[in-house]
């Protein structure tokens, strides 16, 4: 289906073929060309949509809502089996249809993924690290501690400690209960004394945390969706479009995020990068907003019909989409 859409174009400069491209066959370009899988882009349309608008989903108008990104029927009811069989989604029956939902397991790793993504400002720092420190986790769940943490931004310092300048605490407490460490782990705060030791950490952690990889990830982001903020603001596209957008742009912004370990001011370069990409993503989603809803609540479905409107927190997001 790519190929056809490039048919007809090959005379037609660069700029000028984006341009008159619809939004459907720039985002169903952009996820071939990213190799992103169905089950991924399931997860954030029910992070970022299914889970504000009562939870529940009817496995038909999941099918029709993924058509849009190039996903055939067979595709998302893969992607939802491999879901359930992870225990992301729980599902139940009625009559003859299928509707699904996130698992308790999979609404903790959402809401830990959300602070990060919809939050307004960033946090002062005092200027301590968290190093935890795993002194009697078993090897069975010493990959699981290491990468929920890792999705948390903590990184291994020295030694196998993990450490972060300024993680969300909530989210470590979360996750040590959740996987029945918090007896197994010694978790403590720790300071630089001198400016040599802080230039020493601020070096290693460029190093450790891929910051100039991360810096390019930001930059292609920017570079992809300025050009969508300038459409939006000239004039908003269909409320399908909105739809697909504001999925596409948290589902790239996702997968930045989690390599991304959210450090303070002080640990990054000079004119980080990442802000202005937040920023971008807060000011393209909040205009994206209001159209997105009205396609989600008539066109999408669950038991009891469409969607309903979403939850009052929803309209908190980043600061407040109003």
């Amino acid at each position: 289906m790519l190929s056809s859409l490039n048919d007809g174009l090959t005379s037609v400069p660069k700029k000028q073929a984006a341009a008159i491209k619809s939004k459907e066959q720039q985002v169903q370009q952009r996820i071939a060309a990213s190799s992103i899988s169905c089950t991924s882009m399931v997860v954030t349309v029910f992070g970022d949509v299914v889970s504000q608008h009562g939870g529940w989903i009817w496995l038909g108008s999941l099918i029709n809502a993924m058509k849009p990104f190039g996903f055939s029927e067979r595709l998302v009811r893969t992607a939802v089996y491999r879901l359930v069989q992870s225990e992301w989604l729980m599902t139940k029956k009625v009559g003859r249809c299928s509707y699904y939902c996130f698992t308790e397991t999979a609404k903790n790793h959402y809401e830990k993924a959300a602070r990060r993504i919809y939050h307004s400002s960033q946090q002062e720092w005092n200027g301590c690290w968290t190093l935890v420190i795993p002194v009697s986790v078993s090897e069975e769940q010493r990959d699981e501690f290491r990468k929920s943490l890792g999705w948390q931004g903590f990184n291994v310092l020295s030694n196998g400690i993990l450490a972060h300048p300024s993680p969300d605490r909530r989210s470590l407490d979360e996750t040590l209960l959740e996987l029945g460490l918090v007896n197994s782990v010694i978790v403590m705060s720790a300071s630089t004394d001198d400016a040599h030791s802080t230039q020493a950490i601020r070096e290693l952690s460029r190093e450790r945390w891929n910051i100039d990889e991360l810096q390019r990830s930001y930059s292609e982001f920017l570079e992809f969706y300025r050009p969508w903020h300038q459409d939006a603001s000239s004039k908003l596209p269909s409320g399908k479009d909105c739809f697909l957008m504001r999925s596409m742009l948290i589902h790239d912004f996702r997968r930045i995020l989690l390599r991304d370990p959210n450090f303070p001011d002080a640990m990054l370069p000079h004119g980080w990068i990442g802000y202005e990409a937040h920023d971008l993503l807060h000011r393209l989603y909040r205009r994206l907003t209001d159209r997105s809803v009205s396609y989600i609540t008539s066109n999408l479905e669950s038991v009891n019909g469409h969607l309903p409107d979403p939850r009052a927190d929803f309209y908190h997001r980043f600061g407040g989409l109003k």
